[in-house]
């Protein structure tokens, strides 16, 4: 009698622990309606709807339940795939970009955490429109869009490694929770000598520092290969994603002309830090000086060109020469031709900078019968 009492309320218990299952795993599994809902706002922000209301729309359909973000990606990122001209796929990596700019930083960490598992992609599509135009002009004007779907995708994949801050400024993500990107374009690690438990806290935020100067140089040079030609500017969705990306450069400009000056600070100290660093503070110098004439005579062109948006406050680009770079990392410079010249001599430097030989000549002297003496040679 006992054991049968104990086999029923071990089936009662079983059914018990089944519900409750059941009922855990449909409560994360959005209501069909609300994926209803989610599709069409799609829809309409992908198929010519230019306006916030339908971003904040998904933002609050998606809010409501947890798993919804990811149907979400997944949508977006099959109606990019699906995509053959250049304005159906422009349309998508839109809404990703408003998204990540409307959303909270709980919405941006989620959005981010899906494009690192792939279930959100931003990649641009292989193009197909150029068999379908015929003519000349359309075939110019094909040719331009792709382009501009191309390098909007690779600034996308970059943007998605930078967070809005609490100031609203933009700033990198933490590059070790990227990195299993590194192989595939995304973010490469600084040079580090902070892995060491001797590190010193200087050490790691000079590396930071750096850190921060080389991911604003990339997405800068991103947005600068940007500009709309004559063939792109007539596509509203290209001129809203241009615009986007032209405001965000001002503040990554802003952020990397403040981590320059913190840099140049450290200047006298940097000559104590370990090379690799050094070298990273050198090339990033080196590289502002050809960057930053390209980035003025960029903000030049957007103010001229009538897709740019217009009444924006533009930043005024300081040029960095390649004679202030030089002089700049000249302490640097010392420094390394000094440990250079330490370690080929086993950590002692050389007071000579080369050998002195000293060479024995030997002189053979003759005699003839007649006591005559005549030198015959030496060596």
């Amino acid at each position: 009698m006992k054991v049968f009492k104990g086999k029923i309320w071990a089936a009662i218990g079983s059914i018990m622990d089944h519900a409750s299952t059941k009922s855990s795993s449909t409560s994360s599994v959005p209501d069909r309606a609300l994926l209803a809902a989610i599709e069409a706002a799609i829809e309409r922000c992908t198929c010519g709807g230019d306006d916030d209301g339908h971003v904040h729309e998904i933002l609050f359909l998606v809010s409501n339940s947890p798993g919804a973000i990811t149907f979400l990606s997944r949508r977006i990122t099959a109606r990019l795939e699906a995509a053959r001209a250049p304005t159906a796929a422009l349309r998508p990596m839109l809404l990703v970009h408003r998204l990540l700019r409307a959303g909270d930083r709980y919405f941006e960490q989620d959005l981010r955490g899906l494009w690192a598992s792939r279930d959100l992609r931003v990649d641009a599509p292989r193009c197909s429109c150029s068999s379908t135009l015929t003519g000349a002009g359309a075939a110019r004007a094909a040719t331009g869009g792709c382009a501009f779907v191309h390098g909007y995708s690779a600034y996308l994949e970059e943007r998605m490694q930078w967070v809005i801050n609490q100031a609203g400024n933009l700033e990198p993500a933490r590059w070790r929770a990227h990195q299993h990107h590194d192989n595939s374009g995304g973010l490469t690690p600084p040079p580090s000598s902070s892995s060491s438990s001797s590190s010193s806290d200087h050490d790691a935020a000079t590396e930071a520092l750096l850190f921060k100067l080389v991911m604003c140089q990339r997405l800068l040079d991103l947005a600068i290969q940007l500009l709309p030609d004559n063939n792109t500017s007539g596509s509203a969705a290209a001129r809203s994603a241009f615009g986007i990306v032209l405001r965000e450069s001002f503040k990554v400009y802003d952020a990397f002309m403040e981590g320059l000056d913190a840099m140049l600070l450290r200047a006298g100290s940097l000559a104590g830090l370990c090379k690799p660093m050094r070298v990273s503070a050198h090339e990033i110098l080196r590289k502002a000086s050809t960057q930053t004439p390209e980035l003025k005579e960029f903000y030049h062109k957007c103010k001229r060109s009538s897709s740019a948006s217009k009444g924006l406050e533009y930043p005024l680009v300081r040029i960095v020469t390649q004679a202030q770079a030089w002089a700049m990392m000249e302490p640097v410079q010392e420094a390394d031709g000094l440990e250079e010249a330490e370690s080929s001599d086993g950590g002692h430097a050389d007071p000579f900078t080369s050998k002195m030989e000293a060479t024995i000549s030997t002189v053979w002297v003759e005699f003839d019968d007649d006591d005559g003496q005549h030198v015959t040679g030496d060596r």
